[in-house]
């Protein structure tokens, strides 16, 4: 492992710093739509992940 991986301390301390920012700025009620918006581009990404893993898995790297 290399000295630049990030730890887990790291990512939460960023992503509460990205919430800070917007607490003050965005109304309660619109909040939500940004929190909820994050949630699923995460959730595409690890599906995404998920399925690009298992067709290296299947067929390899090389493109067809």
């Amino acid at each position: 492992m290399s000295n630049d991986t990030v730890k887990q301390e790291q990512i939460n301390q960023a992503i509460w710093s990205a919430c800070d920012t917007f607490r003050g700025t965005v109304d309660p009620s619109i909040y939500k739509d940004y929190v909820l918006t994050m949630l699923f581009v995460k959730y595409l990404s690890d599906v995404w992940a998920d399925h690009y893993a298992q067709y290296q898995k299947e067929y390899g790297d090389a493109p067809s």
